[in-house]
């Protein structure tokens, strides 16, 4: 929540285009995700995900106002610490509230279901943002065409960011779900940390900043490499 502030979605009155352009673009990672699933899970634990995300997002925006406190800037220890804070937050609310339950039966569930908190954390991290680029713009004659250039620029950054953070962090716990180990797990979580700490660093630079999208495309393919190594002997969870 590094880039938004909460307070902004209440200090204009409820838009729907904003809330269009913040969830259209994210509906494109949900049903990519359902593609990837070769069981869907149940509409109602799909929703409960993406509120679980929305709830690490709330999260995160107070963990992170308190670590600001504590670096008294926006350095690299705040960014490290702000992506460390945000991946294990999106983490723990489904693996406290999903991987518990009977619908967390597959390996690759928790690539699916940790996607899915993703999506929830990128759509309450958008809106905030757009509502505060949109009272910022108020009054000038392309608002509206200035708020869906943001809304596409995050759906390739911030958005996408999430998203595979998310699933490495699931690929490495379905992994450790397979294996019976936890290094898998603590490494795919250590990953996913350090790259969403590079794009924090590199997203601030602007001599810099385009480079990270190459990174992410990459990161992009791998994970579909993951997906297809836990379908391949995708065992149910306990067997």
């Amino acid at each position: 929540m590094a880039t938004g502030d909460l307070s902004y979605c209440f200090l204009y009155p409820f838009n729907f285009f904003l809330f269009i352009i913040t969830l259209l673009p994210l509906w494109f990672w949900l049903e990519f995700l359902l593609k990837e699933d070769p069981h869907p899970e149940p509409s109602s634990f799909i929703i409960l995900s993406i509120v679980l995300g929305i709830l690490s997002a709330i999260l995160s925006y107070y963990a992170e106002y308190k670590i600001y406190s504590l670096t008294n800037d926006f350095n690299s220890l705040y960014y490290f610490l702000s992506a460390f804070a945000e991946e294990f937050l999106k983490f723990i609310v489904i693996f406290l509230f999903i991987f518990p339950t009977k619908y967390f039966d597959e390996p690759v569930d928790a690539m699916i279901y940790m996607g899915f908190s993703a999506i929830g954390f990128s759509f309450l991290e958008t809106f905030s943002y757009l509502c505060n680029s949109f009272i910022e713009a108020l009054g000038s004659p392309n608002i509206y065409a200035y708020i869906t250039a943001i809304s596409i620029l995050r759906f390739f950054g911030a958005n996408f960011l999430h998203l595979l953070a998310s699933v490495i962090i699931g690929f490495g716990y379905g992994i450790t779900i397979k294996v019976r180990r936890i290094f898998p797990f603590i490494f795919s979580f250590i990953c996913s940390s350090f790259l969403h700490f590079i794009y924090n660093l590199f997203i601030i630079k602007e001599d810099i900043r385009l480079y990270i999208f190459p990174i992410l495309w990459a990161v992009f393919f791998i994970i579909l490499i993951q997906f297809n190594v836990l379908k391949i002997k995708n065992e149910r969870v306990g067997t």
